[in-house]
């Protein structure tokens, strides 16, 4: 017992150079695909410092750091039972009577910790970072004069058809006011009143709009009216509204799932929202997928350089991605398969052959 002990501390020592390595080699590539090039592109769109790029570029890290987790964890294992193979220190494990399936235990131990502390880091920290980021680049869009970043649209539905467009200039949670409010009012289905406001208050589940003008599209409305306040009757509340405006990757996984809820009372469409809800989930665990296939990988690679590690990764990598991309767009399209099957699909296949190459090998 001691040995096997003694044995999974010296492969997790082992695992641990070639992970970092991966996440920095991975991080490299995204960052230079992805966030250089957003922040870039921003700053000479808006004039941005030095100082607000560089804040921008730290909030946008850590939802590309956990991107490649699932990465470097396949990388961290091929590396080392392909060191370990190619040095041939497993056929000495084997004859001290230790088996591979044995050796694979302490690596799904570690695909287990890595996944659960990526699944801590997406939904602890990355949509409070993303949240940030936005906020700045909605305050650098303010100051260029970019008064189309900061509207709020909200198409409502009743009944499968359309109740109220709600557009406004600016919209604050904290003190639930609306500035510039335009609401166009549908009865079944077809536009019949527009109300334009100075401002808007949420007062007793409603709103209050003030300096009112209606405008009639229908006969039910034959003038149209003044009023200094007008009780505007429809219960979307200013944290509702800022919700449905804010992107799915700047929601935790409950606000996301209050959010489809609230798409599906308004019967819209949620397939691409669930989506990204049961990815919250099922990428974090492609750390786990990749711990089972790694090892028989590895031994069959029979080589310890990185250079190879990176590369069956990558492939690897690329086969995942090739399922994940079909499922979801077979789910897009209504074929069949819904959109918790969709995301764990990859997983599920992906952790079969996993098992079933550790199986295999023999010794």
């Amino acid at each position: 017992m001691k040995v096997l002990k003694i044995l999974d501390r010296y492969l997790l020592r082992e695992m641990a150079g070639p992970f970092l390595f991966g996440v920095v080699a991975f991080v490299l590539l995204f960052v230079s695909a992805n966030i250089l090039f957003r922040v870039t592109e921003l700053g000479t769109e808006l004039g941005l410092s030095l100082w607000v790029a560089s804040e921008l570029f730290l909030l946008w890290l850590p939802g590309f750091v956990v991107l490649t987790f699932p990465l470097a964890t396949l990388v961290a294992v091929l590396i080392t039972f392909g060191r370990l193979s190619g040095d041939s220190e497993l056929v000495a494990m084997h004859a001290a009577g230790v088996s591979f399936r044995r050796l694979v235990v302490p690596v799904i131990a570690v695909g287990l910790v890595v996944s659960l502390a990526t699944l801590a880091m997406n939904e602890l920290l990355v949509p409070v970072c993303n949240r940030r980021a936005e906020e700045i680049v909605r305050a650098a869009n303010e100051r260029s004069g970019k008064a189309g970043e900061r509207s709020i649209y909200l198409k409502e539905m009743s009944g499968g058809k359309v109740s109220r467009l709600i557009y406004a200039d600016r919209l604050n949670v904290a003190t639930g006011e609306m500035l510039h409010p335009t609401i166009t009012w549908f009865e079944n289905g077809k536009p019949v009143l527009v109300t334009v406001a100075e401002r808007g208050k949420w007062q007793d589940r409603g709103w209050q709009l003030f300096n009112v003008v209606n405008y009639p599209l229908d006969s039910k409305w034959p003038t149209r009216t003044r009023h200094r306040s007008w009780r505007a009757e429809f219960p979307t509340s200013p944290s509702e509204m800022a919700q449905r405006a804010r992107s799915p990757n700047e929601m935790t996984y409950r606000e996301l799932k209050q959010y489809i809820k609230y798409a599906l009372r308004q019967h819209q469409p949620t397939v691409e929202l669930e989506l990204t809800l049961h990815h919250k989930f099922s990428i974090p665990f492609a750390c786990l997928v990749f711990a089972l296939v790694a090892p028989a990988l590895g031994v069959k690679s029979h080589r310890g350089s990185s250079s190879i590690g990176l590369g069956l990764a990558v492939l690897v990598g690329f086969a995942y991605y090739v399922l994940w991309n079909y499922f979801s767009i077979v789910a897009r399209q209504g074929g069949g398969v819904n959109p918790f099957w969709a995301a764990w699909l990859p997983n599920i296949i992906t952790g079969l052959v996993g098992i079933v190459l550790i199986l295999r090998v023999r010794r």
